[in-house]
């Protein structure tokens, strides 16, 4: 029985830890650094144990979020909980790759927006007055980063193949950019301006998670040592590693850098 439940442990496990840790201001980007593998968690612990154990390590593991930390800490680890489930029914509905990613993206974004409309900015970007009417863009940027990574632990962590590596939304996005940068630039219409401001901060998310695809499939192709060295220099260099895979992202409409030599074959 316990070497059955071994993955639902490793959830109930990783879902108390992680609202314990929020429960704490010290640890709180811990706390969120660990909830972002409660999705693989969720989906490799029904994968292998069925719905049952799974979903009662989750409830226990809540539980304790609560005890911890109040409703705010539970509703965020629920917040992290739901795509865990989402990923296992979309999977097993063949929902897969771009599709997969974008309703992922759609499930933060609209939290995001919710938590705006009901509880303002959040309080870490309120003292930032200049970037407050450009949240909207941000929102939509941040979703997609969550969505990557779950995407991302998932094809490599469960080992599912979810097409992680063959994400391309086309020309689409490029022509949004291209529309919304023009938008965003004529300063003679402020609320345009704004509105066009958004839209490329947003559509920036799109090409993050065609950076990531391409990044993921480009490492595949190189050596264990240079790998190591590229996710030490992402740890220490987050924002310009950030920048890099969405630029990434963007030139891969013109380059397709998974068929260059080095990526995938």
């Amino acid at each position: 029985m316990r070497k059955r439940a071994k993955a639902s442990f490793v959830l109930f496990m990783l879902t108390a830890a992680s609202g314990a840790a929020m429960a704490h201001n010290a640890f709180a980007a811990f706390g969120w650094g660990m909830a972002l593998f409660i999705p693989v968690a969720i989906f490799t612990a029904i994968e292998k144990e069925g719905q049952l154990l799974p979903l009662a390590a989750t409830l226990a593991g809540l539980a304790i979020s609560y005890m911890a930390g109040g409703t705010e800490v539970l509703l965020n680890i629920v917040e992290m909980v739901v795509p865990g489930y989402l990923a296992w029914f979309s999977i097993r509905k063949n929902i897969k790759g771009e599709r997969l990613t974008l309703l992922f993206t759609l499930y933060f974004y609209l939290i995001s927006i919710g938590e705006d409309l009901f509880f303002g900015p959040p309080s870490d970007i309120e003292p930032l007055k200049p970037i407050i009417p450009f949240r909207w863009g941000l929102y939509f940027f941040t979703s997609a980063l969550f969505a990557v990574i779950i995407m991302g632990t998932i094809s490599l962590i469960a080992k599912k193949d979810i097409n992680f590596k063959k994400i391309n939304f086309g020309a689409l996005p490029v022509i949004f950019f291209i529309l919304s940068g023009i938008l965003s630039i004529l300063k003679w219409f402020p609320l345009i301006q704004i509105i066009g401001a958004n839209a490329l901060i947003a559509t920036c998310g799109f090409f993050l998670i065609q950076g990531f695809s391409v990044t993921a499939g480009v490492l595949e192709k190189w050596r264990p040592a240079s790998r190591i060295i590229a996710f030490v220099l992402a740890i220490f260099f987050p924002l310009a590693a950030l920048v890099i895979i969405s630029l990434a992202g963007l030139f891969d409409f013109w380059f397709d850098f998974r068929k260059l030599k080095g990526g995938i074959q």
